[in-house]
């Protein structure tokens, strides 16, 4: 008889986080990292950068689609992370490692949506 496994469901987050980590974060990158600061005043960008996150009707759903973001690319990281390490000879500490990634993942994504909501 088979046993039943959890994997594909982190294999899931993995090729979510993955095509989102594709999609947007070069972007954001682009966006907050170089065409912001390069753009004039620096300090004028960042008060339009936060009114843009923290006022109108579209702040939630944009703080939704970040906060889905960050948190599927933190669990794709978790889950590299976790495969590689196993790869280099630590498969023996699978359950730890499973634990120790995924749950740094999920404290990532916890932080990054506070701080999302305090903006």
């Amino acid at each position: 008889m088979m046993s039943r496994s959890n994997e594909a469901f982190w294999w899931s987050l993995f090729s979510a986080g993955g095509v989102m980590a594709a999609l947007f974060v070069p972007g954001l990158i682009l966006s907050t990292g170089f065409l912001l600061p390069l753009s004039g005043d620096p300090e004028k960008n960042y008060r339009h950068l936060q009114s843009v996150l923290s006022g109108g009707w579209w702040q939630w759903p944009l703080r939704a689609v970040l906060f889905g973001v960050i948190l599927l690319s933190f669990f794709h990281c978790a889950h590299r992370i976790r495969h590689t390490l196993m790869d280099l000879g630590l498969r023996r500490f699978e359950l730890l490692l499973k634990a120790v990634c995924y749950t740094a993942a999920m404290g990532g994504a916890i932080v990054a949506g506070v701080l999302l909501v305090s903006l």
